[in-house]
């Protein structure tokens, strides 16, 4: 099983409308420039916490939190993700998943209660974002899309909207592929500790994040906005 995670003991932000814990992987097969968890993807982090420890929490926690949100990098790089999940919900936890959407087949292996899936960039742009050139990763993304939105299970497809890695065209046709979910979640980019130090500090304008939220809202998915207005 997974040795160790980052760990957050109680969260009001990682599942929406659950008191939750959040787990943290370490490992990501994407190396998404604007990343805000360079050591955990890298495999540097150096502040996790024992998976024996987190579990032994979460039982003395039962019947108080409601839920485990399970968040990287990304979770689902690791085969044995499956039991560390079936562990957390013997214990009577809603379970969340976060996703790149890289790994289709692992998604509702895991029976989560909730999906969120990033997507970072229109389907064919994926392969800038990957250390290791797949032709099939734009199918996969779009077979995740499909299949989260399929499975009656509660979900939200999230964007961070980074200068150079989506753009206005990007969110319209990304809408294209999530007509009928649940949620689109567009964030604004936050310059900061990043996995390029290089990485633009620039941001989009108001009136930029603007129009994109009303691309959305146009194409009849429901919004929601993180770190930003429009």
């Amino acid at each position: 099983m997974i040795k160790s995670a980052g760990f957050i003991k109680t969260t009001l932000v990682n599942y929406p409308g659950k008191v939750a814990a959040a787990l943290f992987l370490p490992g990501c097969n994407l190396r998404c420039p604007y990343c805000h968890n360079p050591e955990l993807v890298l495999g540097t982090a150096d502040d996790l916490v024992d998976i024996d420890e987190i579990l032994a929490y979460l039982e003395k926690r039962r019947g108080l939190l409601q839920g485990v949100c399970i968040s990287g990098g990304e979770p689902l790089v690791h085969e044995d993700l499956g039991e560390l999940a079936q562990a957390i919900k013997s214990m009577g936890y809603l379970l969340k998943v976060d996703t790149n959407g890289t790994f289709p087949d692992r998604i509702l292996a895991l029976e989560p209660d909730f999906i969120a899936m990033d997507i970072k960039t229109v389907p064919e742009k994926y392969p800038m974002l990957s250390p290791v050139q797949d032709a099939a990763l734009p199918d996969k993304i779009r077979q995740s899309i499909e299949i989260i939105k399929k499975s009656g299970i509660e979900h939200e497809f999230r964007t961070t909207v980074a200068p150079g890695i989506v753009d206005m065209k990007d969110i319209q046709d990304i809408c294209k592929l999530l007509s009928g979910a649940q949620y689109y979640v567009l964030a604004g980019y936050v310059p900061g500790h990043t996995l390029s130090p290089d990485f633009t500090q620039e941001t989009y304008t108001n009136s930029q994040l603007h129009q994109m939220a009303e691309i959305v809202r146009a194409a009849g998915i429901p919004l929601k906005l993180r770190n930003m207005e429009a």
